[in-house]
């Protein structure tokens, strides 16, 4: 057995000539009456703490914008997560109901066989928005009891294709019911902006009504395109992609090139072939009704109610009573039944769900992806997917004066 160091010397244990330089008292170590120390080894040298400063870690330009889309993207992202916890928990205790994944919920009170279907479109308008409207399209289509439908219009407009994929199915679900004989008039009610792809999409209302603070109009398109080349040139980043032909306009509006004559005006022309599409539809649908030439008119410019009406963009300044009103009258119906249809949005779960496969089908995949931490939650950024967006131009009816 190993036998117990002994101590050299002292009283307690303590060496002859008192502790070593460096060490702690025995009666610091150890209260009163508690076992003596039975060996002092070598003092600990103090660590050496660097000069502050010196390991600053360095933000880069890159880093710090990315550091404020995920800010945004998180900040966005948790909003909409409490607003649809709060939707579901009490979506049961409205008088709801949803069939298809569509919600009813009753505006006006009436005879349920006179129903006028109150049906908004109260967002940008972007290819999901177009999808949505489809399926309330489709759930009105099925439903014998609608009489009347009222297009409730909140929107600045959005992409071309959506906006005309939205029109498109307005006019289907005329066609379909003029087809079963049945009377379903289709009345439009603006709200504060119904403008660019909202007038687009209104245009196949058979009615069209403004509130007296709506602003609308805005027909034209835009084309946003972003140009980094400046900044690619300070940072030394080239843009070496490879096209062909060699010499054409593949690559062109790149983001990390100059913007050229010759694209300025290939561009343009695309937007020109889609702003006279948008001027067709409105010529269109106010034949006889426009105070002055179309082309007067769709210069881009937004009108308020009162403008609107006078150039014969709308017929009636009014608010939703109103509408709900004028489609009971043309549907001749005695005891309207107005009932609301929206998109019955996903639970948390569902929306969690979606994200996990999401993120799992991208795992390992995303050799672009930057890992940027937010308040101790790490955000993946897709660097080249942000770069590709923000870089590539999308024609817009969307009126951007908001």
């Amino acid at each position: 057995m190993p036998q117990p160091m002994q101590s050299n010397g002292g009283p307690s244990g303590v060496p002859a000539g008192g502790p070593p330089p460096g060490s702690m008292p025995p009666s610091m170590m150890f209260p009163a009456g508690g076992p003596p120390p039975q060996f002092y080894g070598p003092p600990m040298p103090m660590p050496m703490m660097p000069p502050p400063g010196i390991f600053r870690p360095q933000k880069s330009f890159a880093r710090i914008i990315f550091t404020t889309l995920a800010s945004i993207i998180f900040g966005i992202s948790l909003t909409l997560n409490i607003y649809l916890l709060a939707f579901s928990g009490l979506s049961g205790g409205l008088g709801l109901s949803s069939r298809a994944g569509i919600i009813q919920s009753v505006e006006v009170q009436g005879d349920p066989k006179e129903k006028i279907a109150l049906v908004p479109i109260a967002e940008p308008i972007w290819e999901p928005t177009a999808r949505k409207f489809d399926a309330m399209m489709d759930t009105l289509e099925a439903d014998q009891t609608v009489r009347a439908v009222v297009l409730s219009i909140e929107t600045p407009g959005g992409t071309v294709t959506a906006s005309d994929e939205i029109y498109d199915r307005i006019k289907k679900f005329k066609q379909k019911m003029q087809s079963a004989g049945r009377n379903v008039p289709v009345v439009v009610s603006m709200g504060a902006v119904a403008a660019s792809g909202g007038y687009y999409v209104s245009c196949d209302g058979d009615y069209i009504m403004a509130q007296r603070t709506t602003v609308t109009g805005s027909i034209g398109v835009v084309f946003p395109i972003m140009n980094f080349h400046k900044l690619a040139e300070k940072y030394g980043v080239d843009d070496v992609s490879i096209a062909s032909p060699p010499h054409g306009l593949k690559t062109a509006g790149s983001s990390l090139e100059p913007f050229g004559e010759e694209a300025r005006k290939y561009y343009q022309g695309l937007s020109d072939d889609m702003y006279a599409t948008f001027v067709g539809v409105v010529a269109d649908a106010r034949k006889g009704k426009l105070a002055k030439n179309i082309n007067e008119i769709a210069d881009g410019r937004v009108y308020t109610a009162a403008e609107a009406l006078k150039l014969g963009l709308i017929d009636q300044i009014g608010y939703p009573n109103e509408a709900f009103d004028k489609a009971a009258s043309m549907a001749g119906l005695s005891n309207k039944h107005v009932v609301r249809y929206t998109p019955k949005p996903p639970t948390i779960f569902e929306m969690l769900s979606a994200e996990s496969k999401t993120g799992a089908a991208q795992a390992g995949g995303a050799q672009g992806a930057a890992g940027v931490n937010v308040n101790g939650v790490n955000v993946n950024v897709d660097v080249r997917a942000l770069l590709d967006e923000l870089g590539r131009p999308k024609p817009l009816y969307l009126w951007r004066g908001q």
